[in-house]
């Protein structure tokens, strides 16, 4: 099949090699291609080495002529939803919840040997042939037969009697082989023949299985057990068969369950792991291997410091040790940093105990619930926004009216002074300052203010070209450098044009700041089809801005440049109310890059 592979992570390494071998010879792929936004991804490296092509556009890679498969490797469930409603028909999907499953087989075969074997151990040497016999055919309630080495009938149990519904002197002195012939017990007579003689020969027991279907379903465990005189010579056999019936059903039953345990945790979609007290996991399901980009079975048996980063094995070791010691559940909030990015779990651990309640180990249950926090985290940003607009609004009209008052006596004082250049200085600051608070007044109200946008269908590239008309002209952007780079066929979208352009002139006037009126601005536009999202780009190659500030630059009031701080805090607003959001992050020239990313009109202009 015409596959390509989406994610060159680890797993997508393996994939390669195993349509290298022979494991997938009934599944016949030709890999034409490995999608990633990393280049140097091990499973990038990996298809180069091999001549397979290699692509960082997601939309390139899907118009591949006559593709049939993809195997996606993301992780990220939201990003495979987009791409199966992006799909062309006829294309097939193996998504990244069963690329990494592996099932753990047991085998039952050689768990029902070993129960056997246990079965066997169980058998006690019989001392003396008349205890023997007072005991076993009195109190026994296998079916018990004796025979001499001429394979003659010496005794029975009652039970044996019962079941064959015949008297013992019906039976004593005949061939076992005759009475046998009768019954459904042991009718293989060559397998019987074999068994005798090999316990003759041997002096050794023989054990074997026979599965009846008639009457009804039933097994039993047929022994042959050679009996000894004072010469340690065999004179005759006990052959005794037990009934396993309900032995088989029980462990069919246990099998079943654990195969439906086993189902479970491996198709569940949250973490699942048990360890034993020694902190070693003895069940790990797939989805927290593939987690880590592992294989389930690479946890079995290790701990988690054998396998996992430092800081996350330390917290394992730590919230395990607590559940053991108050021998209770516990629900924990984790942050986790896996394959570079941050996570956020519920995890909900508590200790296993044993029938003589005795903790012989602890599970873990975890819940990725990143996109629940990051939404909390969103709302609260929405509330706090609507709160400040409030407060803002009341604050600027207040203040607004006497700071009118003080600007235009200051004004009528300075030209009222006499001749004192001294005074006129600080009348000149008076005035200056007060400009400087009607400035914040006045961005205080619009920030409060948040019109609803007038929407419009539009040219995205339109709008950004009537912003640089009016930036070119501003003194800041003299030694400024202003690239475009636009996607010719972009998508319409639904904007008002005057609040989307005060977004942009906001972005490009702190770029400018950020750069010291001096560099290189490039503004891009591109279509994201998969989100059918239209993105404009505004880029500086400034010193771009600090990962511990990211998650503040868009709160009020909140400035690195000594000024209000409401800008980025309006601009979110606006681009909110369009229905798009604001990303800000690290270009590849160091600068900062903020990302508006709008939903695409279908409507027609």
């Amino acid at each position: 099949m015409r596959t390509i592979i989406i994610g060159g992570g680890k797993g997508c390494k393996s994939i390669l090699d195993l349509t290298k071998g022979t494991f997938l010879k009934e599944l016949k792929l030709e890999i034409l291609s490995v999608v990633d936004i990393n280049e140097n991804a091990p499973g990038m490296l990996y298809a180069r080495e091999l001549g397979i092509k290699t692509l960082t556009n997601l939309d390139l890679a899907l118009s591949i002529d006559d593709l049939e498969l993809i195997i996606e490797l993301t992780g990220n469930d939201k990003f495979l939803q987009e791409l199966y409603k992006n799909l062309k028909p006829g294309i097939k999907i193996i998504d990244h919840t069963f690329a990494h499953v592996f099932w753990d087989l047991v085998n039952a075969q050689d768990e029902i040997l070993n129960q056997f074997n246990e079965l066997q151990k169980l058998e006690s040497i019989l001392k003396k042939e008349q205890y023997f016999l007072q005991n076993i055919f009195d109190s026994d309630y296998d079916l018990n037969l004796v025979i001499n080495l001429e394979k003659k009938i010496i005794r029975s149990n009652k039970q044996f009697l019962e079941f064959i519904n015949k008297n013992q002197s019906d039976i004593l002195g005949k061939s076992y082989i005759d009475i046998l012939k009768s019954l459904e017990l042991d009718i293989d007579l060559e397998d019987i023949e074999k068994n005798i003689t090999h316990v003759i020969e041997t002096k050794k027991p023989i054990t074997s299985i026979r599965f009846l279907r008639k009457p009804v379903e039933s097994h039993w465990e047929i022994a042959r057990i050679p009996i000894f005189d004072e010469n340690d010579n065999i004179y005759s056999i006990l052959i005794k068969w037990h009934r396993i019936t309900e032995k088989v059903m029980l462990m069919r039953q246990i099998e079943q369950q654990e195969i439906r345990f086993k189902s479970f945790i491996n198709t569940a979609q949250d973490w699942i792991s048990i360890k034993d007290k020694e902190g070693k996991y003895v069940i790990v399901n797939p989805v927290t291997a593939s987690a880590f980009g592992k294989k389930t079975d690479d946890f079995i048996g290790k701990k988690p410091e054998d396998l996992l980063p430092e800081k996350i094995a330390s917290l394992i070791k730590k919230h395990d040790e607590e559940v053991i010691r108050l021998r209770q559940h516990k629900q924990y909030d984790e942050k986790l940093t896996i394959q570079g990015q941050e996570r956020h779990f519920k995890m909900t651990r508590f200790p296993l105990i044993d029938q003589n309640n005795e903790i012989i180990g602890t599970c873990t249950i975890g819940r990725d619930v990143t996109n629940e926090v990051l939404l909390q985290e969103q709302l609260i940003q929405n509330e706090k926004l609507a709160a400040l607009g409030k407060l803002a609004a009341g604050v600027a009209h207040e203040i607004n009216n006497p700071l009118t008052g003080i600007l235009a006596y200051a004004e009528d004082l300075l030209d009222s002074v006499p001749n004192s250049p001294e005074l006129k200085d600080d009348i000149k600051v008076i005035i200056r300052e007060t400009l400087r608070c009607r400035d914040i007044v006045r961005n205080l109200l619009d920030f409060a203010r948040q019109d609803n946008p007038v929407f419009q269908i539009i040219d995205p590239n339109m709008i950004i070209n009537q912003t640089l008309s009016l930036v070119v002209r501003l003194p800041q952007f003299r030694d400024i450098k202003i690239n475009t780079i636009f996607y010719d066929k972009i998508p319409k979208i639904e904007s008002d044009p005057k609040q989307l352009q005060q977004v942009l002139l906001n972005l490009m006037i702190n770029a400018a700041d950020a750069m010291k009126l001096k560099g290189n601005l490039t503004i891009t536009t591109d279509y994201l089809k998969n989100k059918n999202m239209c993105c404009i780009s505004v880029e500086d190659d400034g010193p771009g801005v600090p990962e511990n500030l990211i998650d503040k630059i868009f709160e009020p009031f909140f400035s690195t440049k000594n000024t209000n701080g409401l800008g980025l805090a309006v601009s979110w607003g606006i681009i909110e109310r369009h229905h798009g959001t604001i990303e800000v992050d690290t270009a590849d020239s160091g600068g900062a890059i903020f990302r508006i990313l709008l939903p695409a009109s279908n409507k027609i202009n």
